[in-house]
């Protein structure tokens, strides 16, 4: 429930309270300090009740709750509790004349009412102009605000109420919009080349037989276009379209092109709008039937669509559609095809790499697959070269981070006044700090896991709770003054390229300068305009944003992505490295995508350089036949967590004694994850390999068996069991 619904529609009580009139102290049983004061700052309120927070505030107490408890079991004081809703609608204040149109007795009396103020006179003459009320042409006058009329005329609110006192005017509130479109959209499509209404016309024709299709277009194919196209047809139907994004960063630049065409009726929906904010999207699907367009993050799921008639997924393949922490971990993407099935809709998902899972489904029949194979208008993609970081230290050709090559790709880029992006997927300014004497690198006290050094707030950071640490100017271990930080973060290469290039105009994507949804947009809108040359980035930049004057991408550490214990590293980093080079020579321009590494001989950076998608989805399919991995079953990860180390284990060997006793070799495991320890509890990790035709009702039955049956005998006592379907 708190994940589908928009906090603001949660209704929250209130504790107030209140003094009892007539209550005398016992002499032999004082009250004492805390309780005194809180009680004087009662009575000298004046107000027969107040709200906890207020008279913690007027006192300067911080926890009034135990002196308020002290107080209510002598009888000094009395609470009630008051339902609060939050959402709370945006309201305009507004002024008509009351005279009619066309009533030129009741205009000639208002002038008469307003000839000795000449403000008034003033305002009426305003009104008059600013609604039309003399304009035949316009069918009803035009509503004028309050503010408005002030701001033309010049005058106060209290001379238009005194008009109103008179008669004049009406003064009234209506409830208005957070979310306008100030500009007229064109309702004009976009054109399409010959090759993209071939493959809009094979995706109509594939959901004659499918209600899933693939649409695997290279990156700078054109995918939006033909999203346009559909969304229109959709709408001309009078049904509604959920378009899904995996980043909030994205939905910048795709909410002015819609826009342009679709006008008031996109509507955007995601986290880093305020309660208000998403509380009147919700209430307007709720009540309204109206073809639109939603645009939005994973939560944009559980909106209360009526007519729902298309759903697109763009970029598919992305791990940030899975909500990892906290529950309930459900995939959008799999949710939304659930989704459009309940609404009798289409599902289109768009990747120009498609997950490997996805993939074969199409490849196999399951969905319908429409291949996009060259760029708009006969584009190239961007040239790949590898820089091979061991044999360029050797030759002396690396400064800092950066090679030689790509610097000079970057200088290259801001003489001929093109931009250029490099990409990191690691935040902060370093990711290890420690101590040059001894060794000892500060760890969080709650997680298992280094701290971060964030250098423009000057602290220590745990990337997994969040728990600041001051950096020591001593080391806690020697006592020597020798700690330093290694490794490179956004913010790092951010000074260290400003140091580069220092006439050059440097923005930075992550999520330390994207707290709030202007965020995004300043950086993204400030790229898009050329006002900065280059942009620093983690995975943000990697994914769908359109860019039309990039020639140059620079992967600064593609190892840090491929070298990830997990199964689906390899598709992780293909995915990541192709989608970031797509940002490069975008509108018939040359790119080159510069990617250092010190594993050249990996064999992911062989499809890559030949931007092979086709060749390393029949590499990574062979590995996982070979190794049982999806698609050819399902993982469920059983996690079982405890404060005590010990106990974590015992518990963690018998629930997995217990299931491979059931399901036998399907079981791996316990094991430690990568990051043992979070907030203070040990993890350890179960995996459940199961077949894809088994029923999935059975597996649950026997899991929640197992859990019964150790929860009786005691021995889940102090733990936490949780499961992951399907994890990314």
């Amino acid at each position: 429930f708190k994940a589908a619904v928009p906090a603001g529609l949660k209704i929250e009580s209130e504790t107030f309270i209140s003094p009892v009139p007539g209550f005398e102290e016992d002499e032999n049983d004082r009250l004492s300090t805390k309780e005194l004061a809180l009680l004087e700052g009662l009575l000298a309120s004046g107000e027969k009740k107040l709200s906890l927070d207020t008279l913690a505030r007027k006192t300067g107490i911080t926890t009034v709750g135990p002196a308020v408890n002290s107080l209510l079991a002598r009888n000094a004081v009395m609470i009630s509790e008051n339902l609060v809703e939050r959402y709370h609608a945006r309201k305009e204040t507004y002024v008509r004349l009351t005279a009619s149109r066309g009533d030129g007795d009741a205009l000639h009396a208002a002038f008469d009412a307003v000839k000795k103020g000449s403000k008034q006179e003033t305002a009426l003459l305003a009104l008059i102009e600013m609604s039309g009320f003399m304009r035949q042409s316009l069918a009803e006058p035009v509503e004028v605000t309050r503010a408005a009329l002030m701001e033309r005329s010049g005058v106060t609110s209290a001379v238009i109420s005194a008009m109103a006192k008179k008669g004049i005017v009406e003064i009234y509130t209506c409830k208005i919009s957070r979310f306008s479109y100030s500009g007229r959209p064109s309702g004009v499509l976009p054109s399409l080349t010959d090759t993209q209404k071939e493959a809009l016309d094979r995706i109509h024709k594939s959901w004659f037989d499918k209600d899933i299709t693939l649409l695997r277009g290279v990156t700078s194919s054109g995918k939006t276009e033909l999203y346009i196209h559909l969304i229109d047809y959709v709408m001309r139907q009078g049904r509604q379209v959920l378009y899904l994004v995996p980043e909030i960063a994205l939905t910048t630049q795709l909410t002015s092109r819609l826009q342009r065409v679709f006008g008031d009726k996109v509507l955007i929906y995601h986290s880093k709008f305020s309660d208000n904010e998403r509380v009147e999207i919700w209430n307007r699907l709720l009540g309204e039937t109206s073809p639109c367009v939603v645009i939005g993050a994973r939560s944009s799921v559980f909106l209360p669509f009526s007519s729902l008639g298309l759903v697109i997924v763009d970029e598919e393949h992305e791990s940030a559609y899975k909500q990892q922490d906290p529950a309930p971990r459900y995939n959008a993407r799999d949710a939304a095809v659930v989704l459009a099935s309940m609404h009798g809709a289409k599902t289109l998902l768009g990747s120009a790499t498609p997950s490997v899972e996805t993939y074969w489904k199409a490849v196999n029949g399951r969905y319908g697959l429409v291949e996009l194979l060259e760029r708009y208008e006969g584009g190239q993609l961007p040239e790949m070269r590898l820089v091979d970081m061991t044999l360029a230290r050797k030759k002396g050709e690396v400064k800092g981070i950066f090679s030689d090559e790509l610097r000079r790709e970057v200088a290259g880029a801001l003489e001929r006044g093109l931009q250029s992006i490099l990409f990191l997927n690691r935040r902060g300014y370093a990711p290890v700090a420690r101590c040059k004497m001894c060794g000892f690198v500060p760890k969080c006290d709650y997680c298992d896991v280094s701290l971060t050094y964030h250098r423009r707030i000057d602290k220590l950071l745990c990337h997994y709770c969040g728990t600041p640490y001051g950096v020591p100017e001593v080391c806690p271990a020697c006592k020597e003054p020798g700690i330093e930080v290694l490794g490179y973060g956004t913010e790092r290469i951010e000074e260290e390229i400003d140091a580069c290039f220092p006439d050059a105009v440097i923005a930075r994507l992550d999520l330390d300068t994207t707290r709030n949804k202007d965020g995004y947009e300043s950086i993204i809108e400030s790229f898009s305009q050329g006002k900065s040359q280059i942009l620093v980035g983690t995975q943000m930049v990697t994914k769908g944003l359109d860019f039309g004057n990039v020639s140059v991408v620079g992967v600064v550490n593609a190892d840090a992505i491929i070298n990830f214990p997990d199964f689906r590293s390899a598709e992780r980093a293909f995915n990541m490295i192709e989608q970031v080079a797509g940002r490069a020579g975008r509108k018939n321009m040359e790119g080159r995508v510069v990617v250092q590494t010190y594993s050249p001989s990996h064999p992911l950076f062989g499809f890559l350089l030949g931007h092979d998608y086709q060749g390393f989805y029949a590499h990574e399919l062979e590995e996982r036949r070979k190794f049982n991995y999806p698609p050819f079953v399902r993982v469920i990860y059983i996690y079982v967590k405890h404060k005590d180390p010990v106990a974590v284990g015992t518990v963690a060997n018998e629930f997995a004694s217990k299931l491979r006793a059931l399901l036998g070799n399907r079981i791996s495991g316990p094991e430690e994850p990568a990051v043992a320890r979070v907030q203070t509890l040990y993890i350890r990790r179960i995996m459940l390999k199961v077949e894809t035709n088994a029923s999935v009702s059975k597996v649950k039955a026997l899991l929640n068996d197992v859990r019964i049956e150790m929860t009786n005998a005691g021995r889940l006592s102090g733990a936490t069991v949780y499961y992951d379907v399907d994890p990314m």
